[in-house]
């Protein structure tokens, strides 16, 4: 041990699990947007096996889903529901998402998402921890938005 053999044609250099462990959403997530779930662990997959290029892209990506089909699961008409999905992020939460914490942890996920998509960063202090922090923020957001809105309906009042 401690020795390299340098005539070895090959050497080990990392060991990882051939598929990485999914993140186990609520039934509230899953169910308003199964395709933020799919793409949020593809997100995992990505990361895991080191290609950390492109796991700010898959997040920003997972973070639309959500946001927008949120927004639709509020909508009430076909014609909305297709503006919403017509709509770019920033646009799309400025109009139609009215919870107050959803709305605040989306636009700041958001402009994370967008610097790790383009050339020059505007959040330079910022990294791709406090993307994911956001979009876990969000996830919670939408989730305590989803559960209150089930409990008004179930038990209205005032």
């Amino acid at each position: 041990m401690g020795t390299t053999n340098s005539t070895a044609p090959f050497v080990l250099q990392s060991v990882v699990p051939k598929t990485a462990r999914k993140t186990q959403f609520s039934a509230e997530i899953a169910g308003v947007s199964p395709t933020f779930v799919e793409v949020y662990n593809q997100v995992v997959a990505a990361e895991a096996v080191n290609l950390d290029q492109l796991v700010g892209m898959g997040l920003r990506k997972a973070l639309e889903f959500l946001v927008k089909d949120f927004a639709i699961s509020h909508a009430t008409t076909d014609e909305e529901k297709a503006k919403i999905r017509k709509k770019q992020l920033g646009p799309c939460i400025e109009d139609h998402i009215r919870d107050a914490a959803v709305r605040a942890a989306a636009k700041r996920a958001t402009w994370l998402g967008n610097d790790e998509t383009h050339y020059v960063r505007r959040w330079e202090d910022k990294d791709i921890t406090d993307l994911k922090n956001l979009v876990r923020l969000t996830v919670n957001a939408v989730e305590n938005a989803i559960l209150m809105r089930q409990y008004e309906k179930e038990m209205p009042g005032d």
